[in-house]
């Protein structure tokens, strides 16, 4: 069965029906969302957000698309799976509240999202039972569901991570958590990296040149974040701020890179430091990808990833998007241009 409707939610792509198993989800031949991002990343209700919309087709990226945003404020029912609500993937539903249409927006997220999609109790849903606050995902993160209607009629779904209380934390521990937490800062790349001796910078809106059905080793690099706080290093992370590290901790809070963060586990009680795992979806106009996901785990330290990709068989101008995610939200992405010459 072909695809029919296409959904990504968060770092998460999910479909509504199975597609062709011989689909190759990385070659990007007709115009389709690559990717949804939120700045900043993490926000409160009544927030002010930019929105933004990663669009590609064969010959490049879009820069006008014809995009319709909408916030979806129908809470998941309880007998019902998946991240959201059925209606969010809707063209049209009475839970979508349209904030409007194109590439790129700024709007101020709803009041009410941590009451229907956090911590706090829900209204009651006419004909269900009384509703139970929504459990953070891994990370002790909350997500207010935005649905992207294309002109294809893909659903895309974008989460934006809200900054809301704790749900079982004493006092204590949630002045603890509010005093010490630093919201989520995207990822930011550094540079992609063809690895051939030696190692060459591809550089941002660059085209560079390979030959038919050469195989190019690739590096994704993004910032890379010290594991424990250090006063003077240029960067403020957890447990440092502008009293503690002036130096540091100026406009800009938080690493691009896999950041040390903090969550409340429910389970135990307790307040809890963790670190983001970090992942890298890749696209391209044409040619082939060893994997359509790469990534470093929580556990792991390099700031990179790797991944191979073939050249097609004939000469072109192929495209290249690299889509670099944390898991709490940030996201970012870069666009490479590739010319695949005779030698």
């Amino acid at each position: 069965m072909g695809l029919l409707k296409r959904t990504a939610f968060g770092g998460w792509m999910l479909t509504a029906c199975v597609p062709d198993v011989d689909i190759d989800r990385t070659r990007v031949q007709a115009a389709r969302v690559l990717a949804l991002r939120s700045e900043p990343p993490e926000a409160r209700p009544r927030d002010t957000v930019q929105l933004s919309a990663l669009v590609g087709e064969a010959t490049g990226t879009v820069a006008q698309p014809m995009l319709d945003w909408a916030f979806c404020t129908s809470p998941r029912p309880l007998a019902e799976l998946g991240p959201v609500n059925r209606a969010c993937l809707e063209s049209s539903d009475e839970s979508l509240v349209p904030i409007g249409d194109g590439l790129e927006l700024t709007t101020m997220l709803p009041d009410d999202g941590c009451r229907l999609f956090g911590p706090e109790p829900p209204p009651a849903q006419p004909g269900e039972p009384p509703g139970r606050p929504v459990d953070p995902d891994n990370t002790g993160g909350y997500y207010q569901p935005l649905r992207v209607l294309a002109a294809t009629e893909d659903v895309s779904l974008l989460g934006v991570r809200l900054v809301c209380g704790l749900a079982g934390a004493s006092q204590q521990q949630s002045a603890e958590f509010q005093r010490r937490y630093q919201r989520n800062l995207s990822p930011t790349i550094v540079r992609l990296e063809r690895r051939s001796e030696p190692a060459m910078d591809l550089g941002f809106q660059v085209v560079h040149t390979v030959t038919p059905s050469e195989r190019l080793r690739l590096r994704t690099h993004w910032q890379d974040c010290p594991v424990d706080p250090i006063c003077g290093d240029e960067v403020c992370t957890l447990d440092e701020d502008s009293e503690v590290c002036p130096e540091d901790c100026g406009a800009l809070v938080g690493c691009g890179g896999a950041e040390a963060y903090l969550r409340f586990d429910p389970g135990s009680l307790s307040i809890i430091r963790q670190r983001e795992a970090m992942s890298v979806n890749w696209y391209a106009s044409d040619g082939t990808f060893g994997a359509p996901r790469t990534g470093r785990g929580a556990d792991e330290f390099e700031a990179w990833s790797d991944n191979e990709w073939t050249a097609p068989d004939e000469p072109s101008v192929v495209t290249l998007w690299v889509v670099v995610r944390d898991d709490r939200g940030g996201i970012t992405w870069a666009t490479f241009g590739i010319a695949v010459v005779d030698s």
